[in-house]
């Protein structure tokens, strides 16, 4: 069974959320957010000292998943190794995996692991009443302005939506 509190993120997400202006806004969702301890030194912007000071966590693998971590790293050469311990992870702790890669997206829904991204970050953030419409429509622009690849028409539902 999935624990929907608990969210295991990949570091694009808060870049796409620091570039939406809403970085600090997330920890107001009813979310614990994960990141793995392999991740810590990818954060630079937004530093992880940052994000650790607003409430993301880590979690560390045991050794076992560490040699899983490896044998993965050899099939999916593909992903970083970085992505793949947050697959693995997700999996550990019986979580939510959110990642803006294609691939480790496509991956983790292969081995049945629930797989969200930013534009169900912010619908979460518009549904808990952490952002309105408009401030939701305003940091997907942002997001966008600043170079997130995400699905065009997914983004237009969601302008369409917010802005009717």
């Amino acid at each position: 069974m999935t624990l929907p509190s608990v969210l295991v993120t990949d570091t694009n997400i808060w870049i796409d959320l620091e570039n939406g202006k809403i970085l600090a806004a997330v920890f107001h969702l009813p979310y614990q957010f994960f990141t793995t301890d392999f991740a810590v030194e990818e954060f630079i912007h937004p530093r992880w000292a940052t994000l650790q000071d607003l409430g993301l966590q880590t979690h560390g693998l045991e050794p076992e998943y560490v040699l899983e971590l490896v044998r993965l790293r050899q099939i999916h050469r593909q992903l970083s190794a970085i992505d793949l311990a947050a697959l693995l992870l997700a999996r550990v702790l019986d979580a939510s995996l959110v990642t803006g890669d294609r691939r480790l997206n496509e991956l983790a829904k292969a081995q049945g692991v629930p797989v969200h991204g930013v534009l169900w970050i912010l619908d979460e953030m518009v549904l808990h009443w952490v952002l309105t419409e408009n401030q939701a429509a305003i940091a997907l622009r942002e997001m966008l302005d600043q170079g997130a690849r995400l699905p065009d028409c997914e983004c237009q539902k969601r302008f369409d939506c917010w802005s009717s």
